[in-house]
């Protein structure tokens, strides 16, 4: 039996058993890994808390073979005030499902896992509107996650131009001149079809907005601001639509997320 420490935060639980847990934990030094946790169900296990969705711990974890054991835990942020709002919830497991679906044992991702940590805080603390928290949240775990877009300059003409969309597929922004000749040119053969270009229309504001996500340091994600309703929601779907068609899927909390009452 081996012994391994390891920070990290729990972004899946499944019951096991009457009083036990599997855990999905993201972690800095191993990636995403499984967790069985004995007993922590348990109304008088130490565990109980820090073995919960959505907590930040510090873990002492036994291993055998490919198997990992939680020996001891100590709570490191519960994120307390997530709980207290349904929206609050849906978002905050929304961020984690990302997490749990790009995660991978002993590949891990630092600035991922502190970009969700982060997240979790600002839904927890209210410190900006949950679509801006999500759009940020969105376009830079795409950036960490390789998918870098080129928003500064069009990608056809290299003029900055201010009527931009974003061309989700290939990463980069394209002026309103340029995309009309585009839209003018040959039809798509039948095979094509498949590979059409997904267009979002970008104003200034929510194109600035996400080239500053992309390029600011991560504690200082959400310092700025989008007053219109017009640029949040282009910059929030803009967003949106970049991550899921790049992680070619959508995920359980977004949807039930987007049925809730907007703010």
């Amino acid at each position: 039996m081996e012994l391994v420490m390891v920070s990290g935060l729990v972004v899946r639980t499944t019951d096991y058993g009457e009083r036990d847990r599997i855990l999905s934990l993201y972690t800095d030094e191993l990636g995403l890994i499984t967790v069985t946790a004995n007993g922590s169900r348990s109304l008088k296990s130490r565990s109980l808390v820090a073995t919960e969705l959505f907590c930040y711990s510090r873990f002492v974890l036994a291993k055998r073979a490919d198997r990992y054991t939680v020996k001891e835990v100590e709570l490191i942020e519960s994120f307390f005030d997530l709980r207290s709002d349904v929206a609050k919830i849906a978002l905050a497991g929304y961020a984690c499902e990302v997490l749990s679906h790009v995660g991978t044992e002993n590949m891990p991702e630092p600035d991922l896992l502190r970009l969700c940590l982060n997240t979790l805080y600002a839904i927890a603390k209210e410190r900006a509107p949950k679509e801006q928290i999500k759009g940020a949240f969105e376009m830079r775990a795409a950036a960490i996650l390789g998918f870098m877009p080129e928003l500064s300059v069009c990608a056809d003409c290299g003029e900055e131009g201010e009527d931009v969309v974003l061309d989700v597929m290939n990463g980069a922004v394209r002026c309103e001149n340029c995309r009309r000749e585009a839209e003018e040119g040959p039809m798509l053969a039948a095979e094509e079809e498949a590979h059409a270009t997904i267009l979002c229309l970008l104003t200034a504001s929510a194109r600035a907005a996400l080239f500053y996500v992309l390029r600011c340091p991560l504690e200082k994600i959400l310092s700025f601001r989008l007053d219109n309703d017009a640029d949040m929601k282009s910059f929030s779907y803009a967003a949106e639509t970049y991550l899921l068609n790049h992680l070619e899927r959508t995920f359980k909390n977004l949807e039930f997320y987007k049925t809730l009452p907007t703010e």
